[in-house]
């Protein structure tokens, strides 16, 4: 038994993706996973929590919730989380998830994240890169139109789900807007969800998203402040940088 419960609560559909977005760079990735969630209206599948997890719980319409859950429908399966997951708590969480996933017969795992840009408040719509662990899965994102990130650095929990499902040769892709690093930025993630209907045949219409964008910025302060945190502790700063091999 893992680290991690995996608390079911309904049916998993074979052969769909896994979209990951959790508290990180910008908080794209927990604003697109959650705003897939309810745009979508995807039902609650499981709970997952661990030992590591602060301890809280949250209150939605009076009924109970754990921070890190996982929804779903006929087509897309989410994970999400309203708290960033501690630092030691990351490589169980990555081996646990993509262990779930092959029991699930999940199809592929996609990560949803930005990647922290210097120039982004010049940027009216952010740019959108791609990275995987197989060859397939590269040649599917140009075959998408989508830029390859070419170099530099992965880290935190993305990392480790990444290294996890290379380890195992699992598809896995990386879907990565161009953000601010420490401000929420809803901006970014409506630029990596209006690229869901060329690569996964999903579509979303962002324009909500885009139209709630200032209020969404001063609710996630304090979620950000925190993610800030964990980054922090992450190796995050490796994203700013090169590779030596590569300078």
């Amino acid at each position: 038994m893992g680290a991690w419960e995996f608390i079911k609560v309904g049916e998993v559909r074979e052969g769909t993706n896994l979209f990951i977005g959790l508290p990180d760079v910008g908080l794209v990735g927990a604003i697109a996973s959650t705003f897939l969630v309810r745009t979508l209206k995807l039902d609650l599948k499981s709970f997952v929590d661990s030992d590591m997890m602060p301890p809280i719980i949250l209150f939605h319409g009076s009924e109970p919730l754990m921070p890190l859950r996982i929804y779903g429908n006929d087509s897309i399966t989410v994970l999400t989380s309203e708290v960033a997951v501690p630092v030691e708590a990351i490589p169980s969480l990555a081996r646990d998830v993509v262990g779930w996933a092959r029991e699930n017969k999940v199809r592929m795992i996609v990560v949803l994240s930005g990647v922290p840009t210097p120039n982004r408040m010049e940027m009216e719509r952010p740019g959108v890169y791609g990275a995987a662990v197989r060859r397939e899965e590269r040649e599917m994102l140009e075959s998408k139109g989508v830029n390859l990130l070419k170099e530099g650095f992965v880290s935190g929990v993305y990392a480790a789900v990444l290294k996890e499902c290379m380890k195992r040769g699992f598809p896995a892709i990386a879907l990565l807007a161009e953000s601010y690093a420490n401000y929420p930025d809803p901006g970014a993630a409506a630029s990596l969800l209006s690229r869901f209907e060329d690569i996964f045949g999903i579509k979303v219409d962002v324009k909500p998203l885009l139209e709630q964008e200032e209020e969404l910025r001063l609710k996630l302060r304090e979620l950000m402040k925190r993610t800030v945190e964990q980054m922090r502790r992450a190796g995050k700063e490796y994203e700013y940088t090169i590779p030596p091999i590569y300078a």
